[in-house]
């Protein structure tokens, strides 16, 4: 199976948040195609491949889940009907992250070829683009079956696209907040009688929030991580007639935090939501911020191996807080353009794909000297 025809079929396959089963299926066919053993994990699909040093391992993470596609009118070939063109393919998720996930499986399907220098997990995991508890699933297995304690060292790669070009060694946590404001509900041909209207409390909590926020980026400053940040509301819900004022406001917040501020962000929105009237809630469990510092063998293996690349800090969100919490040095570094995540038209370079392929095991080897 070529690699831009694999792209091509996990792209066709819809994998929202939650909704990996097909996809996963068509994974576990694949490494069945291919004599290779997996392993079902909750949700999770993983292989396990021995190598020659059985003392340490090489986890490979990629997500099976994409975001929405939003408007599917907007898109000029369709989300999940792949095209190529000018040297891209086009369709929701080839960078974010099938092109990485395509990787993933073929560098398994080349490491069951020769036996790897050491032990090598691959894991696709769901709901990343949620509230990444398919990688935090997954952890817990991995403690819990006694590999943490079992190996002497452990590293990470995670396949989010970073264009071949940068090594990603941290990222921000994200909490996503439901908030909740009230008001009074009346006819709308009489706004004189609403003294209290739930939208615009929503806005004014809003508002409170973003200047709180100024204010929370001085005081938790950070040399290493962007400054914690709050998105505008990201879905909102008022109401369902156009002549009725609502008496409830429901929205939803993107809060993006450093490891310090996330220790207190929950709290300190929640003082913020009594002194405004609004309901704070969690919409998802936090993700955690995550990092590596430079010096660790992992990052220094990839840097022997890219010498020109950067290395960064990512102002997103992704899983790799879940395994650097608990001791196992990671970096994110994969196929697929970034800045394409999440956007109508999403599209990648496929032949990204057998250039990371050859990296990878590059990483490997150096990693396992």
């Amino acid at each position: 199976m070529s690699y831009e025809y694999l792209l091509k079929n996990l792209i066709r396959i819809k994998s929202y948040s939650g909704k990996e089963e097909n996809l996963k299926n068509f994974i576990e066919k694949y490494f069945f195609e291919n004599n290779i053993s997996t392993i079902k994990q909750e949700g999770n699909l993983l292989v396990h491949i021995k190598g020659r040093d059985r003392s340490r391992a090489i986890i490979f993470n990629s997500h099976m889940d994409t975001v929405s596609a939003g408007d599917e009118k907007l898109w000029r070939y369709g989300a999940w009907s792949p095209t190529s063109e000018d040297k891209k393919i086009i369709g929701l998720g080839s960078s974010d992250m099938k092109s990485g996930l395509a990787t993933s499986m073929l560098t398994a399907t080349k490491f069951t070829n020769t036996k790897p220098p050491v032990d090598l997990w691959f894991t696709y995991v769901v709901k990343e683009e949620q509230d990444g508890s398919g990688t935090k699933s997954f952890t817990k297995w991995f403690t819990k079956k006694g590999y943490l304690k079992l190996y002497s060292k452990i590293a990470a790669i995670f396949t989010e696209p970073t264009g071949l070009s940068e090594i990603e060694i941290g990222h921000r946590g994200n909490i996503f907040i439901s908030v909740s404001t009230k008001g009074n509900s009346g006819h709308a041909s009489k706004p004189q009688n609403i003294k209290k209207h739930a939208v615009r409390e929503m806005i004014k909590f809003s508002d409170k929030l973003a200047l709180e926020m100024k204010n929370w980026q001085k005081e938790f400053k950070d040399n290493v991580f962007d400054p914690p940040t709050v998105g505008e509301i990201t879905s909102i819900k008022a109401g369902d007639s156009p002549n009725k004022f609502p008496a409830t406001c429901e929205a939803t917040f993107d809060i993006r935090t450093t490891p310090n501020f996330h220790k207190v962000a929950i709290s300190r929105i929640k003082l913020l939501g009594k002194k405004t009237g609004a309901k704070i809630t969690l919409a998802f469990p936090p993700a955690p911020a995550g990092y590596t510092n430079p010096n660790k063998k992992i990052v220094k293996s990839a840097k022997k191996v890219l010498k020109k690349s950067q290395l960064t800090v990512s102002q997103g969100a992704a899983d790799l807080g879940f395994l650097t919490n608990i001791g196992i040095e990671s970096i994110i570094f994969g196929p697929g353009e970034k800045e394409q995540a999440h956007r109508t038209d999403e599209y990648c370079y496929p032949d990204q794909i057998p250039q990371a392929v050859n990296i990878y095991k590059a990483i490997v080897e150096a990693w396992a000297k």
